[in-house]
């Protein structure tokens, strides 16, 4: 069995051990035509352009939840196995990463922390201009509860707040459980003060926030989004914060951000340039060295599970 790792930087040594357990393996960015599986994170979009170079390939392995830098209708019909974090969440209990980090972009934004520290490095001293808001008596607003919604539930409530969610999947009394009101999509755009994105990309939540959406929310109102980049009408939302419609947003994804060439001429981007109202930071929900060993360790379990 010949193992290629796209991304092994900092990887978790006791991963590297399971995987050589199972044969060689080799570290390369490039498409590997004797390699039998594919490890990676989330820097490479694996499409039929990547199958067709990889013809010995039987698994593709990705330490992620989300799933949308694989091309899995291809891998199928290729009957390339598919192992990730999916589903798996007993496990997943266990690694809060991302949301904790909603919770610091939650603080950034609302606080105007980047923009503050930016100030202080121009040689200003000037707290009156980056005067911010607490969270105590504020709503938050989940849209998806699931594993990372009912943290952040767990978080927002310690602050004081009122938390309201929706999610088709979850009943409103296991919610109710939870200290978190279910209610309707668009009751939680009107009634929150910040919206935190927590919902998977599916075909049915593509593009789910839209700019109807959007226009419902409070002009004090913040959006959060540590889910996918597509879940989001990104023209909407830059006519949102072009318009004041909604007081800011923080955004840990992006569409098409395999890879990073999203980057070059993008709208939101050009306007974070020129404002303090739009945080933007690269996918790092799970970017932690705690989460990022534990999962890939978990990942070559199953590999090693499957193969043999």
């Amino acid at each position: 069995m010949i193992i290629q790792i796209t991304e092994s930087r900092d990887y978790s040594e006791k991963a590297l051990a399971i995987y050589k357990s199972l044969g060689p393996v080799y570290l390369s960015a490039s498409p590997r035509k004797d390699a039998n599986v594919l490890v990676l994170r989330l820097a490479y979009k694996i499409d039929s352009s990547w199958m067709d170079k990889m013809p010995n390939l039987k698994v593709i392995a990705t330490p992620t939840t989300g799933l949308n830098h694989i091309d899995l209708k291809e891998a199928k019909k290729r009957k390339i196995k598919v192992i990730s974090l999916k589903g798996h969440t007993s496990f997943l209990k266990d690694v809060p990463s991302t949301a904790e980090e909603t919770l610091a972009l939650m603080t950034a934004l609302v606080r105007k922390l980047p923009w503050a520290f930016d100030d202080v490095k121009k040689g200003n001293w000037n707290r009156d201009a980056w005067r911010g808001h607490q969270f105590i008596h504020k709503t938050l607003g989940l849209l998806g509860c699931g594993r990372l919604g009912k943290i952040v539930a767990k978080y927002g409530k310690a602050l004081g707040m009122r938390i309201l969610g929706t999610d088709p999947n979850i009943d409103a009394g296991t919610l109710t459980r939870q200290s978190i009101e279910k209610v309707l999509m668009e009751k939680l755009f009107r009634e929150s003060d910040i919206v935190s994105v927590h919902v998977s990309l599916e075909p049915d939540t593509h593009n789910l926030v839209q700019e109807k959406h959007l226009k419902m929310m409070k002009s004090t109102a913040y959006l959060i989004n540590t889910a996918r980049g597509e879940i989001i009408d990104e023209k909407a939302l830059l006519k949102a914060l072009e318009n004041k419609w909604i007081a800011g947003a923080a955004l840990d994804v992006m569409r098409d951000e395999v890879g990073g060439k999203h980057l070059k001429n993008n709208p939101l981007v050009k306007y974070a340039k020129t404002h303090d109202n739009l945080l933007i930071v690269p996918h790092l929900g799970g970017a932690t060295y705690e989460a990022m060993h534990v999962t890939e360790d978990f990942i070559a379990d199953l590999v090693k599970k499957y193969v043999r």
